[in-house]
């Protein structure tokens, strides 16, 4: 009699969705499940030789992950963030000083704009401002972002909401403060924050 025995990881998925897979280098589709290497008798998974484990499978190039994986934004969502964060933060430099300026309103509007709100205007931007909740506005999509920009990213945010504030005349004392507290939130020291609003004021015409 032939016994014919191997061994056989028999994985179990429990979801699937989107995530941004390291070894495709974009977002992928991906299946989360548990596996477990059997013991193969005559074809027959008859005896666990492993515990469980959980992984990540890219459905694209197949690889395994761990699941810390899926903490990673995918890029669809960092470009969501973006749009949410820019958006915020023209606001709040409007909030700040230059509301009823139309000038820094179209600077706002433009800003929104440049990261793909192409239907942006000056109406949705008045909706934004009535629906303004303060200077947390904002503040769960500017954490989740900072974590995955480089210095010069969080630099530029800033300076985009700078120009907002700049649009109708130098820094009043409200948009510096809402500047400075959107800087360190996004993790910039406050020379690097001084360095990115003096260069955006010298950037602006007298």
């Amino acid at each position: 009699m032939v016994v014919i025995v191997g061994v056989r990881t028999v994985r179990t998925v429990l979801e699937d969705g989107e995530f941004f897979c390291p070894e495709c280098g974009g977002d992928r589709r991906y299946q989360y499940g548990v596996g477990r290497r059997f013991l193969l008798v005559c074809g027959i998974a008859v005896l666990p030789v492993s515990r469980p484990a959980s992984s990540v499978e890219c459905a694209v190039c197949r690889f395994g992950f761990d699941p810390g994986v899926l903490t990673v934004p995918t890029g669809r969502r960092l470009t969501a963030l973006l749009r949410d964060v820019t958006r915020a933060l023209a606001v709040g430099a409007l909030v700040a000083g230059g509301e009823s300026s139309p000038a820094a309103r179209a600077a706002a509007v433009a800003a929104v704009r440049d990261v793909g709100v192409t239907a942006y205007t000056d109406e949705l931007l008045g909706a934004d401002l009535y629906a303004h909740a303060g200077e947390d506005d904002g503040v769960e999509a500017l954490d989740a972002l900072a974590a995955h920009l480089a210095p010069g990213g969080r630099a530029r945010l800033v300076a985009v909401a700078a120009r907002v504030a700049l649009a109708d005349g130098p820094y009043r004392t409200l948009e510096l403060d809402m500047l400075l507290g959107a800087g360190a939130r996004l993790g910039l020291t406050r020379a690097e924050i001084d360095r990115v609003l003096d260069e955006a004021a010298g950037h602006m015409p007298l």
